[in-house]
């Protein structure tokens, strides 16, 4: 059988081999085939020796799903996703574990709207075809025994077409930039974008092997900050980013060397793409909600507070055709339209990168000063986590403890101040006995108050 662990709210993911095995990913690539509209399919997957091992096992029941199968190779997943919307593919696969630790696989299965098979939708059309397949493996199948049937296939030329479109080459001219691949697959993606720009590149983590700098893939964990911080001190940077083990997001640092919270990001960006796109609506992370509420707004646009997880934004801004969305964790996704292809989304750390250096090049800003508004309006707790399982009662509690608070049930809890002074966010992990609490306010000491109040409850 296979273990249900694996299929988590957005994807599908879990230790090799342990909870995904040879036997798995073949018996999941027959039941992707029946579950996609199609005869075709396109797969990429990220630099990782686990995404390598089970790559050939889903190709062999892709195949085996009466599917053709074009291979990306290693690529980042944005490539992936390009591929599926620009070349019209009915699906396709990234093999890729993102930000886990070292040890673990697995797969962005999406239908040809770029719509990822997650816990909600994924579980019922993979699960129970995906056992069945199980069953029938017979002993000593040679998975690589069906690599000839594969046609190999590039888009990173046409990915760099569509990319570069969005900016001028002088928009970005002389800008020093750090960029940590975090030893990924974004790497050879973002040495093909940047080499094309009259950018001052800086690479680390390019490469596997890279022993000096080398660290893991989750650019969140401060210690995987810190050699893309040290390097734009030495380089004396305008700015760095820090990839994720697939480069589907993308973290910030400042001209100083500091971490920039991915939400004072988000309200960089919806500026950005307001002054494009006049009063679209703006898909917003509900783990924080008052500086982003107030730039959007005062921007001219519209607010629409989501649920967090990549593939909840990219069904409802499919659903409901919006422009752009953000998540607190460096996830930004946009609502392409491909010539003659109609509307996809998907998550484009490159293009966020490139519009935020844009902006800081017209504006004559650096990073720091561009962010100093909603950082100086309003301060944030970072991701506080405690392990519990009492979620619900805690949460009960929560709403005695704040009466006169507005709340919100869109993801966990959320309570509002009257005067919209303060918020705060409680919600349960989908993967293990945690809460997850995020503060944020126009006073530090407020922050705090909450902050020992909620500690008190746990």
């Amino acid at each position: 059988m296979i273990n249900k662990s694996i299929f988590k709210e957005y994807d599908i993911r879990g230790k090799y081999p342990e909870e995904i095995s040879d036997e798995t990913a073949y018996a999941l690539g027959v039941a992707f085939a029946k579950a996609i509209k199609g005869k075709k399919a396109v797969i990429g997957r990220d630099a990782r020796t686990e995404s390598e091992q089970v790559f050939w096992p889903l190709v062999a029941g892709m195949i085996k799903g009466g599917l053709k199968v074009y291979d990306l190779g290693v690529c980042a997943t944005p490539e992936l996703f390009f591929a599926v919307g620009s070349k019209k593919f009915p699906g396709g696969v990234m093999v890729t574990a993102s930000h886990s630790p070292a040890g673990e696989t697995g797969f962005k299965f999406c239908d040809s709207k770029g719509r990822v098979f997650g816990l909600i939708n994924g579980k019922s059309q993979l699960e129970k075809p995906a056992n069945k397949a199980l069953g029938s493996i017979k002993p000593g199948i040679d998975f690589k025994a069906q690599s000839k049937s594969v046609d190999f296939l590039s888009v990173a030329t046409e990915y760099k077409k569509f990319a570069l479109s969005f900016i001028k080459p002088a928009d970005v001219k002389d800008i020093k930039l750090v960029a940590d691949a975090s030893g990924g697959s974004g790497a050879r993606l973002a040495e093909v974008i940047f080499d094309a720009l009259p950018v001052d590149l800086k690479p680390i983590n390019f490469r596997r092997d890279d022993k000096r700098f080398q660290h893991g893939p989750n650019p969140l964990l401060p210690e995987n900050q810190k050699a893309a911080s040290a390097q734009v001190k030495a380089q004396k940077a305008d700015l760095g980013i820090i990839f994720d083990g697939d480069a589907d997001r993308a973290i910030f640092i400042d001209e100083h060397g500091r971490f920039v919270q991915p939400y004072y990001i988000n309200c960089l960006l919806a500026q950005i793409i307001l002054s494009m796109k006049k009063g679209i609506i703006i898909v917003a992370d509900a783990r924080l909600n008052l500086a982003i509420d107030q730039v959007i707004k005062k921007n001219g646009g519209k607010i629409l507070v989501h649920r967090s997880g990549y593939a909840n934004f990219i069904r409802t801004m499919t659903a409901k055709k919006l422009l752009f969305g953000c998540e607190n964790s460096g996830h930004f996704m946009f609502n392409f339209s491909f010539k003659d292809k109609g509307q996809f989304v998907y998550g484009d750390a490159v293009i966020s990168i490139l519009l935020v250096m844009k902006y800081l090049k017209q504006k004559k800003l650096k990073l720091s000063e561009a962010i100093k508004p909603f950082a100086d309006a309003y301060s944030i707790s970072g991701e506080l986590n405690f392990k519990t399982a009492n979620y619900d009662s805690i949460a009960a509690a929560a709403k005695k403890l704040f009466p006169a608070a507005k709340f919100s049930s869109i993801d966990g809890v959320s309570a509002t101040a009257p005067d919209k002074s303060w918020f705060f966010n409680i919600r349960p992990s989908h993967t293990e006995p945690v809460i997850r609490l995020n503060i944020e306010s126009t006073k530090p000491a407020t922050s705090d108050k909450i902050k020992q109040q909620i500690i008190k409850l746990v």
